[in-house]
């Protein structure tokens, strides 16, 4: 079944659109990501190493 130009046009516009709205969803869902590990990095505490480390001579 071949498919007349407008709508091939119209399908693409909808793909568009489509690929529009996925874009804005992606681009929220990284900016939730960045945000969170943002904060995560007040909370975390590292671990120092101490220089003097008692060491046995054999």
């Amino acid at each position: 079944m071949a498919k007349s130009n407008e709508d091939l046009i119209r399908e693409i516009n909808d793909l568009r659109n489509e690929m529009k709205q996925m874009r804005e969803v992606l681009n929220v869902l990284f900016q939730l990501v960045v945000e969170a590990d943002e904060g995560d990095e007040d909370d975390v505490e590292f671990p120092t190493f101490v220089q003097d480390i008692p060491r046995f001579n054999n």
